[in-house]
């Protein structure tokens, strides 16, 4: 096969190459004759929707991390031909010189017909495009893959929610333990400290300093520094907001999570679009004034209450 019967070879197979990646990013726009469905139409993903579709969590799944790893594998492949098309970028700017180098040399050795040096550009242009092909494809592979992986997530995702859920309770409890032992440790530090004091001052009286039941004594700076307040601090109020921390961590979600979860507040006209007649919406109606009239009973200018609160009342 000579030099030219190898490129036709070349060419007819990226054609084919390039009809089969054509063909699956039909079928998966659900373009042409094919007969799927409109809502799964459209799966060719943006850079962007690739990203969101590859984040991992911090915990893992046995066949989470099966897909996972298969990702990682299509990824080292697509970045392997990226680095290959850019290669074959650079090799195709440079081959007018490289021909003119070849053909100055033809002319140097007496211009022999059958040593006539043939032009590299189109031999170049395919391997580019060849490589360019090889990016396609295992871009289509990895969409794919990753449309595989979102589905068995929402297959799956009641339990994964359930185990994610325990570990986040257990380890709660562990943090609250935690601080549930920092009393005692202080303590400790605390009996040390009198200790250096006595040994300091004996035999006369203990020298007293700070506020032992305060944080860091009472000192300002400290507190001022780390957290933002001139006033002196209870340690038991830091303890009690420690301990409300781990709560919040554990239990506290934006509103999409919340939802999943089932712990989302009821939703009210202040965060959701309701019909007057909505059973939501009147019993807001109801709490609000309520509450508001409540109010009235210890407001200064109960009037101006009442004129606020008058869209609450129920439509007759």
């Amino acid at each position: 096969m000579n030099r030219n019967e190898t490129l036709q070879a070349k060419q007819a197979e990226q054609e084919a190459m390039q009809s089969d990646v054509a063909r699956t990013r039909l079928h998966w726009r659900g373009a042409a004759h094919l007969p799927l469905d409109q809502q799964d139409a459209r799966r060719e993903l943006t850079e962007e929707q690739r990203a969101l579709r590859s984040t991992r969590p911090r915990r893992r799944w046995k066949q989470l991390d099966k897909f996972d790893a298969e990702v990682d594998r299509l990824q080292q492949r697509q970045a392997a031909a990226m680095a290959r098309v850019q290669a074959a970028e650079q090799r195709l700017q440079q081959a007018p010189a490289d021909d003119a180098r070849d053909l100055a040399a033809w002319i140097v050795e007496g211009e022999r017909a059958d040593r006539r040096p043939v032009p590299s550009v189109y031999e170049r242009e395919l391997e580019r495009d060849a490589a360019n092909l090889v990016v396609a494809a295992a871009g289509v592979a990895l969409d794919d893959l990753l449309a595989r992986r979102v589905a068995h997530v929402e297959r799956h995702r009641e339990k994964m929610i359930a185990d994610s859920r325990r570990d986040l309770d257990a380890a709660r409890d562990r943090l609250l333990e935690k601080v549930g032992q920092l009393p005692h440790l202080r303590e400790a530090v605390l009996a040390c400290r009198e200790t250096v004091a006595w040994v300091s001052t004996f035999p006369g009286p203990v020298e007293g300093y700070g506020f032992s039941t305060a944080l860091a004594l009472g000192l300002r700076a400290p507190v001022e520094e780390t957290i933002g307040t001139k006033g002196r601090l209870e340690f038991s109020s830091v303890l009690e907001a420690l301990r409300r921390d781990a709560e919040a961590l554990a239990a506290t979600f934006g509103p999409k999570v919340a939802a999943r979860l089932g712990t989302a507040p009821e939703a009210t006209p202040l965060d959701r679009a309701m019909w007057d007649a909505d059973p939501a919406n009147v019993e807001w109606k109801k709490k609000e004034l309520l509450r508001a009239r409540q109010l009235g009973e210890w407001s200064p200018t109960p009037h101006e209450l009442a004129r606020e609160a008058a869209d609450l009342r129920p439509t007759p």
